[in-house]
């Protein structure tokens, strides 16, 4: 069933974005998904290209997941990079990012879910997808170097309520959902939301990807001049990096809980203890073994 008068939703105005955006780099909008944007990386566009739909038909999540959208209700977006630093901490800028674009337009407080969601209370508002390549840039004369190029894949549950929103019909909602409880409805709204829903009112996507863009921006231009710095890079100091691991990590409701990590078909239980500054998730096991969790999905036990 679709969201009550989705019909009437309209579609993202470009010109509103960029007339709110005050930023250097981000920003250059078309309209499509992640898939084209890496088509795009490999034409060697400059980076900053900014992928935004109203709708997408082939939207992919985590572990090969598909995720579908409802027309005019959601921020999809994919941003073409070519991050200097480790790709995982795009993870932890784009998180972060999207708790302060929440709390910035909507006031409502958000926090982040290892590894790559983020709830207000206990439901699912957001996710990312970070997908990775390699280019070669330069000219036979010169020789070429292979050059890393990330898509940051965004997808945020704007508008519209989840009760009104098929199973599969929201770009944030898994099929792992599935798996919850045969009364997919109630599953759904328990564990998912949206701004709307939470802020009682019908949010600008204009104004939050604006904001979106601007936090994201911010945090990444600051990560490329430090892994540009030979000083940063000789010495092994990387005092930025560090300063948004620990904000990252302030915001993660993950530690400190029981948790089960799934992967694949095996399951870990234990307490969620640390994470390290590669974004890892340090799990003590019931056995007492401190294990190192690189990926995989978190649920909480009810029993």
């Amino acid at each position: 069933m679709q969201v009550n008068a989705s019909s009437e939703r309209k579609g993202l105005d470009v010109t509103a974005i960029q007339r709110q955006l005050k930023t250097r780099t981000f920003g250059i909008t078309v309209d499509s998904t992640n898939s084209l944007a890496l088509k795009l990386a490999w034409e060697q566009p400059e980076e900053g290209v900014v992928v935004l739909t109203d709708s997408q038909t082939a939207g992919k999540g985590r572990l090969g997941r598909r995720c579908v959208d409802m027309y005019g209700c959601n921020v999809l977006s994919s941003t073409l990079l070519r991050p200097l630093f480790p790709p995982h901490f795009l993870v932890m800028i784009a998180s972060l990012a999207i708790v302060d674009a929440i709390a910035e337009t909507c006031g409502v407080s958000a926090t982040i879910k290892w590894p790559n969601d983020v709830l207000v209370g206990k439901r699912k508002v957001a996710g990312i997808l970070i997908e990775t390549s390699h280019v070669l840039r330069g000219t036979v004369e010169r020789g070429h170097s292979s050059q890393l190029v990330a898509i940051l894949g965004i997808g945020v549950n704007v508008n519209g309520n989840i009760q009104d929103i098929a199973v599969g019909s929201s770009p944030m909602i898994s099929q792992s959902l599935e798996r919850h409880s045969p009364d997919h409805q109630g599953s759904l709204s328990a564990v998912a939301t949206t701004l709307e829903t939470e802020c009682g009112r019908e949010v600008s996507r204009e104004t939050f990807i604006t904001h979106l863009l601007q936090h994201i921006e911010a945090d990444y231009l600051t990560l490329q001049h430090e892994a540009r710095e030979p000083f940063f890079a000789a010495n092994g100091c990387s005092p930025a990096s560090h300063a948004i691991w620990e904000r990252w990590r302030s915001q993660l409701t993950t530690l400190g809980r029981t948790i089960q990590v799934r992967q694949g078909d095996i399951v870990l239980s234990g307490v969620a203890e640390e994470v390290n500054e590669n974004g890892e998730l340090l799990l003590r096991l019931h056995s007492g073994e401190l294990v190192t969790i690189t990926w995989g999905d978190v649920g909480y036990p009810t029993g």
